[in-house]
């Protein structure tokens, strides 16, 4: 598999997301230039009420279950409904360090969950998309569907995708020729001609007493300019020649050195109602506006051109095997055809948890199928195949089209691809710790508290006190009354 090309990355959009993937990664080089520093005392505990397991999403780790974030001073704050408790739990409780788990009541039973331990996550963790349905290596579904793919409507797909690589362009319109559809349209609705560049809609389905409404067009490119000066222009959708509906102006900067150019992404929607689509042969369009007497250096990195929503919305194809290509002489692992099409819709999931063996318990998918770094996805039933997910090319945004991941480490081989999970912890759902220790038995009245492997003088000094008034409040339960 050739290395994926660079491309804008999706970034992680809070500081405290941004904070824990560098707690997980770590420092690049240390403090201060790499030389050790002392541990930070911290100066809060969190109170917990019972714990779970994590899987099958997290192999052999328990998450406790959070209700407040105590400071050194006693006072009280719920982390699920206080951003700066929220931020305070995060500074305090840094993933990959140390904390000591206090039962009230350690018993046999759980024992083994008490104890000096290690901060895996913190937050709930969320399915985004996965086939696995047991721990067998290859136990997995061979279609994924999403939740369009279910409907039982039959309204025909207006949809399509086209996508082209480099190109130059010059002064004036500019047309293009694109690679095979990635998508393509029923018949009924319209065509699609990748040399000519066109989508031309029928006259069938686009009239006020037939089903489709209305439809967005998305033309998303990247432009590279190697010009020593500032130059114009505009982003369009053409009917049969003629510009419809509105257009993206943008302006391009001078390259800044010789040798160096000026590469900037533009995306531009445009919704066209029925009355205008019936019948139309529609074009994506960048007219440039150059100097006089300019030479053209300017190219397209890249060019996507489609149809992404219609109203009503129609059926989706629902993805099948093979859902990852991967090699392990590089990290990146690409989504199929299918799977990228899919990319921002969330799964149905219904049919892997029909298939799923006992007590492999997924939760359904709730949330869009949506990648960002620090993310995880694992291969398998099989812990060596967890992988953090340091990088992600959009569809919208790559090349060719494809969503693709850049993990921690090689992937393993293709044939082990198919059966996968991919997840996340969301840090501002705050309701669990993660520890690095495996649930076992039952939990209980398993109740207590999450101290610092280093608290604060003063914390230590008033803890005791503090849990006094806390069981007087009620806020920790006393497990041997």
């Amino acid at each position: 598999m050739p290395q994926a090309p660079s491309q804008p990355q999706t970034l992680i959009n809070t500081s405290i997301e941004q904070q824990q993937l560098n707690n997980f990664l770590g420092p690049v080089n240390g403090a201060l230039g790499g030389l050790p520093v002392a541990e930070r005392n911290q100066s809060y505990f969190a109170v917990f009420v019972g714990a779970g397991g994590t899987g099958p999403e997290i192999i052999d780790q328990t998450a406790y279950f959070i209700t407040y974030l105590v400071d050194e001073n006693g006072n009280v704050s719920k982390p699920s409904e206080d951003y700066d408790s929220l931020i305070n739990l995060n500074q305090n409780f840094e993933i990959g360090k140390n904390v000591i788990v206090r039962n009230d009541a350690a018993s046999a039973v759980n024992g083994q969950l008490v104890g000096r331990k290690k901060i895996a996550a913190i937050g709930k963790q969320e399915p985004i998309l996965y086939s696995q349905t047991g721990s067998s290596e290859g136990a997995n579904v061979d279609s994924i569907n999403f939740d369009s793919s279910i409907n039982t409507n039959t309204v025909p797909r207006a949809l399509f995708w086209m996508n082209t690589g480099a190109a130059s362009i010059g002064d004036g319109p500019n047309n293009f020729t694109y690679n095979a559809p990635f998508q393509n349209p029923e018949a009924s609705v319209a065509t699609v001609d990748a040399g000519a560049g066109t989508y031309t809609a029928t006259d069938l389905n686009f009239s006020p007493a037939d089903q489709i409404q209305s439809v967005i067009f998305s033309i998303s490119v990247q432009l590279e300019s190697w010009n020593d000066e500032d130059i114009s222009g505009e982003i369009q959708l053409t009917k049969d020649g003629n510009v419809i509906g509105n257009v993206l102006s943008f302006d391009l900067q001078a390259a800044p050195a010789t040798g160096v150019p000026f590469i900037q992404d533009f995306s531009h929607v445009i919704q066209v109602q029925a009355a205008d689509l019936a019948g139309g042969e529609f074009k994506a369009v960048i007219d440039m506006n150059l100097p006089q007497g300019a030479t053209s250096q300017l190219q397209i990195n890249y060019l996507n051109f489609k149809i992404t929503q219609q109203n009503p919305a129609t059926t989706s194809p629902a993805t099948n095997l093979p859902f990852w290509n991967g090699s392990s002489t590089n990290t990146w692992v690409t989504a199929s055809d299918e799977i990228s099409l899919n990319y921002g819709n969330q799964q149905n999931s219904q049919n892997v948890l029909d298939e799923i063996e006992p007590g492999f318990n997924f939760s359904p998918v709730t949330i869009p199928f949506i990648v960002n770094p620090g993310d995880r996805i694992r291969f398998g039933y099989n812990m060596e195949n967890d992988y953090t997910i340091y990088e992600v090319i959009e569809p919208s945004v790559d090349v060719d089209g494809r969503l693709k991941l850049r993990l921690n480490s090689p992937p393993p081989p293709s044939n082990t691809l198919n059966s996968f999970v991919l997840h996340k912890v969301d840090v501002n759902n705050p309701v669990y710790i993660i520890l690095d220790v495996p649930k076992i038995g039952g939990t209980n009245g398993f109740n207590g508290i999450i101290l610092p492997e280093y608290p604060t003088k003063k914390l230590r000094k008033n803890l005791d006190n503090i849990i006094l008034s806390l069981k007087e409040r009620g806020i920790i339960t006393d497990n041997e009354n």
